[in-house]
């Protein structure tokens, strides 16, 4: 059995519930950050007015502000 005196109790305690809320925080920055990721990469900007539009999944979409046809690229990591 391991022996520790009665006041380590609390302090452990604080640091075992300390460490669990870091670890659920950081789980959920990297789910938001790959959710962000996500988005990002389904943006499409038009090559003649530079709008950021969510083009539909053909090959060729429309830009809804200046009617120009653009073509599907991957945006590049920020």
């Amino acid at each position: 059995m391991i022996r520790m005196e009665i006041s380590f109790l609390p302090l452990l305690y604080a640091a075992v519930l300390l460490v669990a809320v870091l670890v659920v925080w950081l789980a959920g920055a990297w789910r938001e950050w790959r959710r962000r990721r996500r988005e990002w990469r389904e943006l499409g900007q038009c090559r003649l007015c530079a709008t950021w539009v969510r083009p539909a999944a053909t090959e060729l979409w429309r830009c809804p502000s200046c009617r120009a046809l653009n073509e599907r690229t991957v945006p590049a990591d920020l």
